[in-house]
């Protein structure tokens, strides 16, 4: 069974920065019509939801239920919206709602410029970070109605169908996907992306450590023998037998990039600025750069919870040493 045949449709939205569109899921239930993930709040976003509502003769008021896999912009940034259109719940992990709370204001804003100045990187692309999260977070609008917490292993009609809540970690905090059992088909945001690998970030905020998290939720996902995956970027795609350890591949030939830094530079002591510019090379933008060093320091933290590498703050910013120069 196809996701055509589960009613399920998908929806490509576009994005105003470098990975350029997002996959929503417009999925016809018995009492009226699901969304999942509807999008960044922006004009654009707007424009293409009003065609596609059109083209299948609905109009808001169809819309019953607004479901959020992960609090990122791009997936949760029109919920609030959709909500004051729709007057639906919305539907996501108490993670989510959580995480959404906590990021999207301007204190958010200033304490992840405080943290990217401590790992070393200069205060003039730090402006320029800042200024590309204050347009991003524009475009996300509060929900401020009905919240619906979906706890994990609890099961979900959609299309008709059940489908079970798989909640997962490492690319977002209580990012959650729907398997329906008898398809094997897994509705996954960005737990599962066929051409991209999800970003994967260290936040200042916590004592996590979301590399682990993410090989765990991998290891999770494995045990589902999932065949078809409906994601949050790009294209339905087969999930090969092979797909799950390539991934977990690209992340350990990171971490082994990072160890030979150090014996390539011979150098004692790098901040996590100077490991990302070499990690990331031609990465410029504001929006990569974020990326980045969220990227970086999540690698380093899984490198520190190993004990292979120590991190020192000294003179408010962080130093990154192998354990083996110490």
């Amino acid at each position: 069974m196809n996701h055509s045949e589960l009613r399920i449709h998908q929806v490509r939205l576009p994005l105003p920065l470098r990975l350029n569109h997002v996959n929503s899921y417009l999925i016809e239930d018995e009492e009226g019509w699901s969304v999942i993930d509807p999008g960044l709040a922006t004009e654009d976003t707007l424009t293409v939801w009003t065609e596609v509502l059109k083209n299948y003769h609905l109009t808001f008021g169809d819309i019953k239920r607004i479901i959020v896999t992960h609090y990122h912009p791009d997936h949760y940034g029109l919920a609030g919206l959709f909500q004051q259109w729709t007057d639906a719940a919305v539907y996501s992990s108490m993670e989510t709602f959580e995480w959404a709370d906590r990021i999207f204001h301007s204190e958010s804003i200033r304490k992840s410029a405080q943290f990217s100045l401590k790992c070393g990187v200069p205060g003039s692309l730090v402006n320029k970070m800042s200024e590309h999260h204050e347009e991003l977070f524009t475009w996300v609008k509060p929900i401020e109605g009905a919240k619906v917490i979906l706890e994990p292993e609890e099961n979900i009609l959609l299309g008709g169908k059940q489908f079970q809540i798989k909640l997962g970690n490492g690319h977002a905090e209580g990012s959650i996907g729907f398997l329906n059992e008898s398809s094997k088909l897994f509705i996954g945001g960005d737990l599962l992306l066929e051409k991209i690998t999800p970003n994967i970030t260290y936040d200042y905020s916590t004592n996590t450590n979301p590399l682990q998290d993410y090989f765990d939720t991998l290891q999770m996902l494995r045990t589902l023998q999932i065949q078809t995956v409906l994601p949050g970027h790009g294209k339905v795609f087969e999930l090969a037998e092979s797909f799950i350890d390539g991934v977990i591949k690209h992340h350990l030939e990171r971490l082994q990039e990072i160890r030979s830094i150090w014996r390539n530079l011979n150098a004692e002591e790098l901040t996590p600025y100077e490991i990302s510019t070499y990690l990331f090379p031609k990465v410029v933008d504001p929006a990569s750069l974020n990326f980045a060093l969220g990227e970086t320091v999540a690698h380093l933290r899984y490198l520190q919870k190993r004990n292979e590498l120590s991190i020192i703050e000294r003179d408010e910013s962080l130093y990154c040493v192998l354990n083996d120069v110490l």
